[in-house]
């Protein structure tokens, strides 16, 4: 009878219904008060609801009841882990391994905290342990992969994502990593035609709506577009649909045909000329059209046409109220004019610039500087504040255009440099010579070893020698700029 009831709990817990199960638990521990199992399974429930304390409580209740208890030590560590108490995790995992060597969780789970932690080399070491005692984990070895993309061997995290591969062919994550690897290390084909698996991520589909437009056409893969209609929907961030639309043109170019470009948001828009292409945004009604293309898959098919690194094309209109606001502000300043950048999503904070290098530039060089980011922190205004050399306009790019004032702003400067952002693209689409900053390992874009790249010929590319050591990158860029000589 007691283990039916406590079945219906687990159910319901496992359901997310915690309020009757909690009802359930709650009731069976008054006629069972050291039950173990029952005393477990309610503690996890606690943190659940995220009531941490009392569930603290309880699982403290059970190790008196049961101090060596491989699991219930398990799930303290767990406990611990939830919350980002990290060293507490730890400590209970290891108890628990000591005592059930057979438990592979526990030692991939210290393996994920090392990962969060960036301590690359120990998390190779206890995900190794969890394959050990389960060679099937295929999430371990996806994570291997991870962190041996992190420390810069690249070989070794192709070899552990096509391992997890093996293990599970429907593993996305491992597939997307798995490409983007491909890719870094120059394997374009195989690496293009891998990065289709992004699409089946659940990330993909909520940022576009993908499942929601119930798309019939087919998918272009390269066939003849003359007096066709064909969809490009643009995905990712705002440097993916700058850097790629270079394909938009010679989509129109090439095959005369009429293009539907379809994005997130209206406020992009301004972008392009509404004459090349007819631009819909977030929820309108899609024309009729013949096929349809992802704007990152595009690479993979001009790929095939021997035509993946088409030019860039400076298609950026002018808004020429703006355009006359930037030239009076900064236009007529003398000596050279550089555009900065330093910080993009929270997201990926490894690519984030210092500022204060951006100070001791402004220091070391004869030139003045002009900030690109928009929305600084108090702290940030109060660093620049006390540079004269460092331009803020506090008012730029507030309007719903995105980058309306950051475009004109950059057409009137003669060096960006930057972090791995949106502002990047943007910059190097202008045709202005653009510095990049990139972190121990870039996004894949940039490759893995080279200071140019194919996508832009105005761009000169600074990578982290260490990881996080910013400080030789702007010593090299401090001596880059010197030899330009007095005018850039």
């Amino acid at each position: 009878m007691i283990e039916n009831i406590f079945k219906s709990a687990v159910i319901h817990q496992n359901k997310k219904n915690f309020s009757k199960a909690r009802e359930i638990y709650e009731e069976l521990l008054k006629t069972n008060p050291k039950n173990l199992v029952i005393l477990q399974n309610y503690a996890i429930l606690l943190s659940q609801i995220k009531e941490f304390k009392k569930s603290e409580d309880i699982f403290k209740q059970c190790l008196k009841i049961k101090p060596k208890d491989p699991l219930l030590l398990y799930n303290y560590g767990k406990f611990f882990h939830d919350q980002k108490i990290f060293q507490e995790a730890i400590k209970f995992y290891k108890q628990s391994l000591k005592l059930n060597s057979k438990n592979h969780l526990a030692p991939y789970n210290i393996g994920n905290i090392y990962l969060a932690e960036n301590k690359f080399e120990e998390s190779i070491v206890f995900y190794k342990k969890a394959i050990e005692i389960n060679p099937s984990n295929f999430m371990a070895y996806n994570n291997i992969g991870i962190a041996y993309k992190r420390i810069g061997n690249f070989n070794e995290a192709l070899k552990f994502y096509k391992q997890a591969i093996d293990k599970n062919m429907n593993y996305v994550d491992a597939h997307i990593n798995y490409s983007t690897m491909l890719l870094t290390t120059g394997k374009l084909k195989e690496g293009l035609e891998e990065y289709e698996w992004r699409k089946k991520s659940k990330t993909f589909s909520d940022y576009i709506n993908y499942r929601s437009m119930s798309l019939t056409s087919k998918v272009w893969n390269g066939e003849n577009l003359q007096d066709k209609k064909i969809l490009v929907i643009a995905e990712q961030g705002i440097g993916d649909l700058i850097q790629f639309a270079r394909y938009l043109y010679r989509l129109k170019n090439k095959y005369k045909t009429k293009i539907i470009l379809k994005i997130k948001s209206n406020n992009f828009s301004h972008f392009f000329n509404p004459k090349d292409f007819k631009i819909i945004s977030g929820n309108q009604t899609i024309p009729e059209h013949d096929y349809h293309i992802f704007m990152v898959s595009l690479p993979r098919v001009f790929f095939k046409a021997n035509d993946i690194f088409c030019k860039s094309v400076n298609f950026f209109q002018s808004d020429e109220k703006i355009k006359s606001k930037w030239k009076t502000r900064i236009g007529d300043i003398p000596g050279n004019k550089i555009g900065i950048h330093w910080s993009t999503s929270s997201l990926m904070p490894e690519r984030n610039l210092p500022l204060e290098y951006f100070i001791n530039l402004s220091k070391d060089i004869d030139a003045n500087f002009f900030v690109l980011q928009k929305d600084l922190n108090s702290n940030e205004i109060k660093a620049i504040s006390k540079i004269k050399k460092i331009f803020y306009f506090s008012d730029m790019d507030k309007s719903e255009k995105a980058f309306s004032d950051s475009i004109e702003m950059i057409r009137n400067l003669d060096l960006v440099i930057t972090s791995d952002t949106a502002v990047a693209h943007l910059s190097a689409t202008l045709n202005k010579k653009t510095w990049i900053a990139l972190p121990f390992v870039a996004d894949w874009r940039w490759f893995s070893d080279k200071k140019n790249t194919q996508w832009y010929s105005n761009v000169t590319l600074y990578r982290q020698q260490k990881i996080g050591d910013w400080k030789e990158i702007f010593q090299v860029i401090k001596d880059d700029f010197k030899l330009l000589g007095k005018k850039i």
